[in-house]
């Protein structure tokens, strides 16, 4: 009986510490922290897009993203962002947002932009404002119903 209820605590503990955050297939998965989904990364937890991920989107082929760095997000009067907080912020029209979207068709390859001096993946494509977003969309053929919910 010991033995049961030790178990039965530790997957508890195991499933309580879940951060629930959404795998995006393929091996993408976002990743979280005091509330705010921060981060989307790969398989082994590189970081494609860093913080703060506002509305994502994905099927079989591609992974869209709305996201808003870091020093663009209101600031906030409580310590801990809950996912509603994160609701609230990402529906606000006022919060600057730029979008990505990920190829998960194409290789996650790493490259060294020299000219922008920033390490980027050949199947990460952005940061773009929503116009930009929208002909790369076309350009890489994403899918009508693929969409953001503020789209």
């Amino acid at each position: 009986m010991k033995n049961i209820t030790i178990i039965f605590l530790f997957i508890i503990i195991l499933y309580g510490c879940s951060d629930g955050y959404p795998e995006l297939g393929d091996g993408y998965k976002i990743v979280g922290e005091g509330g705010y989904t921060t981060s989307v990364v790969d398989s082994v937890n590189t970081v494609m897009i860093s913080e703060y991920i506002l509305d994502y989107s994905m099927d079989s082929n591609f992974i869209l993203i709305a996201q808003s760095p870091r020093d663009s997000l209101p600031k906030m009067k409580i310590l801990i962002y809950t996912d509603n907080d994160r609701e609230r912020i990402a529906n606000d029209k006022n919060v600057f947002r730029q979008y990505w979207i990920i190829s998960k068709r194409q290789k996650n390859e790493y490259k060294y932009d020299s000219i922008r001096q920033i390490a980027t993946y050949k199947n990460v494509y952005g940061p773009f404002d929503f116009n930009e977003y929208k002909n790369q969309r076309q350009h890489l053929k994403v899918s009508e119903k693929l969409k953001l919910e503020n789209e």
